[in-house]
C-alpha cells in the first residue's frame, strides 16, 4: 500500500484530486480541517487535508512515471503537518513575553548541544541532583518580590506541575538572584536544564534489538489500538522491519476491525486471539517476525478480575516488552492509581496519548518524578502514522515553560 496526502479548499476538491490520481479504489484514512493560526490568520484560508491509501499495483497503473514520496515520521514533519486541539493559557505581562521568546531560542540551542559560556557553566554547577519523591522544599516568600521568579513559578503551576516538584525546581534561585547579576535568560537556563535532567529516563523500542513481542496495556479509551497502528507504520514503512500484529482486544469488535484495516493498508499479517493458548499459538506462528505488536483489551483498572486475566496473559509470555498507555485527559491522581494497578502485573514503560486533548503537560513531569518509570512515546492525534513521536525532554521542558505545544502547526 502507498499513502498520500491531498489538500483542497473543500473536502470535495480534495476528494476529486484523489479520485483523479488514485482512482475510485482509494481508501480514505483521515480527514483534517486545517485552520490558519497566528496574527496573519485573517489573510489565510482554511483548507482540508485528506490522507488516502491505494494498493501498489493500482497506483502503478494510474501513473507509472511518478515517484512516490517516502513517508517520514520525524518531529519536524509532525509539527508542520498537524494542528493541536486546545488553547494555551495566555499571559500579557512584558516579563512573560520576554520569557517565552527566550524559551524558544534556548531550547534550540540546547538540542544542538551548543556551549552557553562561562555563566551557564556556573549555573549548571548549582543544579540539584535528581528530584526525589521524599524531598519537599518550601519556596521562600521572597520569590514574590522577584518578577522573573514569580513568572516562572506561576507558569509551572499553570501547566499543572505538582507544587512540591515546582518547589524543588526553584530551589536556591532566590539566593542565586540576590548574589548574582542575573536576567530572565539565566533563570530559565537553570529551570530548563533541571526539567530536562529530571525527565531523561526514557526508552523506546530499539530497532537494533528485534525479534521480540511487545504488549500494549491500559484502560479503555486511551488510544492503544491507534498507537499500535502508528508504531507498526513506523517500523514497517520507515525502518523496513518485518512486523506482525496480534489483537486480544476481542471484547470490542470495532477494535479488531480497526487494527485489521491498518494491517491491510500496511500489508502486514494480523491474528485475533481469544485465550492464553491462542496467544501462545499466534506468537509461535509469528516467531520469524522481527517485531510482534500485541493489543490487549482495555479494562477498568478497578476491576480486579479482569486485571488478573491480563496478568495471566502477560505472565504466559516470558520474552516480552510492555508499554502502558495513559491519556493526558486523565486526572493525575487517577494516573497514579492506574500505574500502581498495572505495576503489579509487569514492568513497563509509559506512552502518553491524546496530547491534543489537553493544554497542560505537567502530568508528564509529575508521573516521571513520582514513579521513576521510564517514558517512551507521545501521541497527539488520530492520523496514522503522523501523530506520534518519541518523547523529547527538550520539547517537554519548552512546553512546561510556555513554549509551543507538541504537535502544533508552525
Amino acid at each position: 500500500m502507498n499513502i498520500h496526502k491531498y489538500k483542497g479548499e473543500t473536502e470535495t476538491e480534495a476528494m476529486s484530486a484523489i479520485k483523479e490520481e488514485l482512482g475510485p479504489d482509494a481508501l480514505i484514512i483521515s480527514v483534517k480541517h486545517i485552520r490558519p493560526k497566528g496574527i496573519f490568520k485573517l489573510f489565510k484560508k482554511a483548507f482540508v487535508e485528506i490522507t488516502a491509501a491505494v494498493d501498489d499495483r493500482r497506483i502503478s497503473d494510474v501513473y507509472e512515471e511518478k515517484s512516490l514520496p517516502k513517508i517520514q515520521l520525524d518531529a519536524s514533519s509532525i509539527q508542520k503537518n498537524n494542528e493541536i486541539i486546545g488553547k494555551q493559557t495566555q499571559q500579557s505581562s512584558s516579563e512573560l513575553d520576554a520569557f517565552k521568546e527566550f524559551i524558544e531560542k534556548y531550547s534550540k540551542k540546547q538540542e544542538e548541544h551548543k556551549e552557553d559560556g562561562a555563566k551557564s557553566e556556573e549555573i549548571a554547577e548549582r543544579e540539584p541532583q535528581k528530584i526525589k519523591n521524599e524531598e519537599h522544599t518550601d519556596i521562600n516568600e521572597d520569590i514574590g518580590n522577584n518578577p522573573m521568579l514569580q513568572v516562572i513559578y506561576e507558569q509551572l503551576l499553570q501547566n499543572e506541575v505538582e507544587e512540591k516538584f515546582v518547589n524543588v525546581l526553584m530551589e536556591g534561585l532566590v539566593e542565586y538572584v540576590q548574589e548574582n547579576e542575573t536576567d530572565i535568560d539565566d533563570i530559565v537556563s537553570i529551570i530548563y536544564k533541571r526539567i530536562v535532567k529530571n525527565i531523561s529516563n526514557y526508552d523506546t523500542i530499539d530497532i537494533n534489538r528485534m525479534n521480540k513481542n511487545v504488549f500494549f496495556i491500559g484502560p479503555t479509551g486511551v488510544g492503544k489500538t491507534t498507537t499500535i497502528a502508528k508504531i507498526a507504520s513506523l517500523f514497517s514503512l520507515n525502518f523496513g522491519k518485518d512486523v506482525a500484529l496480534i489483537t486480544a482486544d476481542t471484547y470490542r469488535i470495532a477494535a479488531v476491525e480497526q487494527l485489521r484495516t491498518y494491517a491491510n493498508i500496511l500489508g502486514i499479517p494480523i491474528r485475533a486471539v481469544y485465550s492464553e493458548e491462542e496467544m501462545m499459538e499466534a506468537i509461535e506462528f509469528f516467531k520469524d517476525k522481527e517485531l510482534v505488536l500485541i493489543d490487549t483489551a482495555g479494562r477498568s483498572y478497578k476491576n480486579h478480575e479482569h486485571q488478573q486475566e491480563l496478568k495471566i496473559l502477560l505472565d504466559a509470555v516470558k520474552d516480552k516488552e510492555v508499554f502502558l498507555a495513559l491519556s493526558m485527559a486523565t486526572k493525575y491522581k487517577d494516573m497514579l492509581a492506574m500505574i500502581k494497578s498495572y505495576k503489579a502485573m509487569a514492568m513497563f514503560r509509559v506512552i502518553f496519548t491524546k496530547l491534543d486533548e489537553t493544554s497542560t503537560y505537567g502530568n508528564i513531569f509529575n508521573v516521571c518524578q513520582e514513579t521513576d518509570i521510564p517514558l517512551s512515546y507521545v501521541t497527539f492525534g488520530q492520523n496514522v502514522p503522523d501523530d506520534m513521536s518519541e518523547i523529547n525532554p527538550h520539547d517537554i521542558a519548552k512546553c512546561l515553560l510556555g513554549g509551543e505545544m507538541i504537535g502544533s502547526s508552525n
